[in-house]
């Protein structure tokens, strides 16, 4: 299990302050969103360039840091249609620079979504999932989807319906299996987590690793182990489906990094 974490959880710099500081913490992968994590770096659609994205990954292969994922949030099923179509030109272009880049996925999550509008919003989402993976064919890179219990793409179950609907290897999930857990659901975290491995367990790339308890009905978040999350139970399933796959911390503390990286490092054994 390779452990890393989320680039602007450690600040804005040039690539190679970034770098640096990711690489003295002890981590050896990385999700970088550019324009969090990048000095200067604009998320409009327009401002990638052959000589930037060689700056960036020169930057961090130097380091001996892999981009595991390249983060690019939009809103692929929203229904405000310039906004979606803003949001696919600008993750369309960030898969074309993919591999420039040094990485081969580019992630995203879907939109927040009420049951009401969850046909209408799905609907959009294949449209915009369906041209993304479209451009990730031609660039031999992966469109990362991951599901979260309160947008449009919410349930294991849809996530496989997304799947197969599309139809595409190049269509891939970042997993994050606490966002499929709403804050009255922890009790039934074993049955969410077993429904998504058999669903999309073969199609994982890469996981985000977090914890929390629950307070008056809200997650606060915590240190790796200390919350409600399951974290023995999960690697279990993980270690043998996906071994060495790509595990990265979200929300981390520079200054108690250490400990979440001796907590994740124990799972990785399991």
């Amino acid at each position: 299990m390779r452990i890393g974490v989320r680039g602007h959880d450690y600040g804005k710099g040039t690539p190679r302050q970034v770098a640096d500081r990711i690489s003295e913490a002890g981590f050896c992968c990385l999700q970088l969103a550019l324009h969090k994590s990048i000095e200067g770096f604009l998320p409009e659609y327009g401002h990638l360039n052959p000589g930037f994205a060689y700056e960036v990954r020169t930057a961090f292969e130097q380091r001996g840091l892999e981009i595991a994922v390249l983060g690019c949030y939009i809103d692929p099923g929203t229904q405000n249609e310039a906004l979606r179509q803003d949001s696919i030109r600008r993750f369309e272009e960030q898969l074309s620079y993919c591999r420039m880049l040094g990485s081969n996925i580019v992630a995203t999550e879907t939109s927040n979504c009420t049951e009401a509008d969850r046909d209408t919003q799905y609907e959009l989402l294949l449209d915009s999932v369906r041209r993304m993976v479209k451009r990730a064919e031609s660039f031999g890179v992966f469109v990362g989807i991951e599901p979260v219990w309160c947008h449009t793409l919410n349930t294991p179950e849809l996530t496989g319906k997304l799947l197969s609907d599309i139809s595409s290897p190049n269509l891939q999930i970042v997993f994050d299996p606490f966002n499929l857990i709403a804050p009255d659901k922890t009790g039934d975290q074993h049955r969410i987590i077993d429904k998504a491995f058999d669903v999309f367990g073969d199609r994982i790339v890469a996981v985000h690793a977090k914890d929390a308890i629950v307070v008056n009905g809200e997650f606060k978040s915590c240190l790796i182990g200390e919350g409600f999350f399951d974290h023995e139970y999960f690697y279990k399933k993980l270690n043998k489906i996906r071994p060495g796959i790509s595990v990265l911390r979200e929300g981390a503390d520079p200054d108690t990094a250490k400990q979440d990286i001796a907590a994740l490092k124990r799972y990785a054994q399991l």
